[in-house]
């Protein structure tokens, strides 16, 4: 899978969209699918284990199946709309909001427990309130091929439509 499709990248001369998390989408039906497989075996070792047990291991299948519900639902399908004739970045999830205007946008990268990833935000507030645009990359080599496909087919583009400067300082 390439990364345009990785992020469900689109351009259509008017307006460039992308869902930051559309990768997980694959990966999350098979975890959620391995959630809903150990419903058989929870309830054929309902009578083999004590009741406390089984309450504690039910009790840990509805965690696992709510985080996996919750991104499924909330974060896979959040997408980033750049609108060229308003000049506006838009966030739609259920309903599309705006965000913030292309004059107000700033990207940075975010470190984040061994990992990194680029955020947009306001230029007034960006370390308050801002957006992750990007996948999770490490220094590992194959990362970093995914991070330059990221920069040069996403992010790249983007700030080009949109009259931002482009920092390329690891160049």
């Amino acid at each position: 899978m390439n990364t345009t499709d990785q992020y469900k990248f689109e351009d259509n001369g008017n307006e460039i969209s992308f869902m930051p998390n559309y990768s997980f989408l694959r990966t999350l039906k098979w975890w959620l699918a391995a959630g809903i497989l150990t419903v058989p075996l929870i309830y054929y070792f309902r009578n083999i284990l004590s009741e406390n047990a089984f309450i504690i291991i039910f009790s840990i299948w509805v965690v696992y199946m709510g985080y996996f519900l919750v991104d499924l639902v909330f974060r896979v399908p959040v997408k980033y709309i750049f609108d060229k004739r308003e000049k506006c970045i838009y966030r739609k999830l259920f309903f599309t909001q705006k965000i913030m205007d292309f004059e107000e946008m700033t990207y940075f990268i975010n470190e984040d427990s061994g990992g990194y990833y680029y955020v947009i935000g306001k230029k007034r507030n960006q370390f308050v309130k801002n957006y992750r645009i990007s996948n999770y990359f490490s220094g590992s080599k194959a990362s970093r091929i995914k991070e330059e496909g990221f920069l040069e087919n996403i992010l790249y583009p983007l700030l080009n439509a949109i009259n931002i400067p482009i920092n390329r300082s690891q160049e």
